[in-house]
């Protein structure tokens, strides 16, 4: 276990949030039309650190209880959270673990930890940030003045100020060069793929992320096909790079994780479109937790 849930690292952490927040400037500021696009795989130089074979393990209890306590699945199987039903108590846990968190030596893990810790960090400041902003009914209705909730910094590790694009353009995509990364992560969308019931760890991380590229591509918000079209999540037309560049190499690795009765469907000749469901995770007031 690594990290202290130290007072002035919780500062810290509660003033980058904070100062983040403060530059909203009301709902719905984030243009229909205006496409979600990642930013450049350009790697930040002070997270190639690591410590191959390290035994030093960070302890994601915290977040592994926040979700198997809140973690909802829909009829359709999509991954919902509650989160107007969140206790303070619990937020206050969960600030505790971003907390311990920032406080963590990330250059002292081996690879497999710190790709769990950085796609937990990222979830984890991803739920937080709705439920500061809640009631939001899309996570792109919260403006920080450049129409967009990923840009600005809103987390310090290693004295380092970090956006959630940074976590996830210029460290995750950077380092891993992993299509499957993002399975990994949400974005806090019905479109997007859907938490976990349990946090990632460095022993489990590629088994989950298989799991979740498998639930993904067999499910209508991932891929849909029928008369001749196939409308994909707009994940693989963002991040197509990440998944092969090309579009022979990305039905490649559709079906690579399509099951049986969806693998024949996709062929070459297919029309292919795109989308993505930006309506909040939300389920405030259902039933049916798991």
């Amino acid at each position: 276990m690594t990290g202290s849930r130290a007072p002035a690292r919780r500062q810290v952490l509660a003033g980058l949030m904070a100062a983040a927040l403060g530059g909203c400037s009301g709902l719905g500021a984030y243009r229909a039309d205006r496409p979600f696009r990642p930013g450049p795989v350009r790697p930040l130089e002070h997270w190639r650190a690591h410590s191959p074979g390290s035994q030093r393990l960070v302890d994601h209890s915290l977040w592994d209880r926040f979700l198997r306590t809140y973690r909802r699945l829909r009829s359709d199987r999509v991954p919902l959270l509650p989160y107007g039903e969140v206790a303070s108590a619990e937020l206050e846990l969960l600030d505790e673990y971003l907390a311990l968190l920032a406080a963590t030596p990330v250059g002292s893990l081996d690879r497999p930890e710190q790709y769990a810790f950085w796609l937990n960090l990222h979830n984890a400041l991803v739920v937080r940030l709705i439920e500061r902003t809640y009631l939001v009914l899309s996570i792109r209705d919260i403006d920080f003045g450049d129409g967009t909730p990923w840009n600005r910094p809103i987390v310090e590790v290693e004295r380092q100020r970090l956006s959630l694009a940074d976590i996830r353009d210029r460290i995750l995509r950077a380092y891993w060069r992993d299509g499957r990364v993002h399975y990994g992560l949400c974005y806090g969308a019905i479109g997007s793929p859907g938490l976990l019931g349990e946090a990632f760890t460095g022993t489990n991380v590629d088994r989950l992320l298989d799991e979740q590229a498998l639930d993904f591509v067999n499910h209508p918000r991932g891929v849909w096909v029928g008369d001749g079209k196939a409308m994909l999540s707009a994940i693989y037309d963002w991040y197509a790079e990440d998944f092969g560049g090309t579009r022979e190499a990305v039905l490649a690795h559709l079906r690579l994780y399509a099951l049986p009765g969806l693998r024949p469907l996709l062929r070459e000749d297919l029309v292919l479109d795109y989308a993505f469901d930006w309506s909040l995770n939300d389920a405030t007031g259902s039933l049916g937790k798991i």
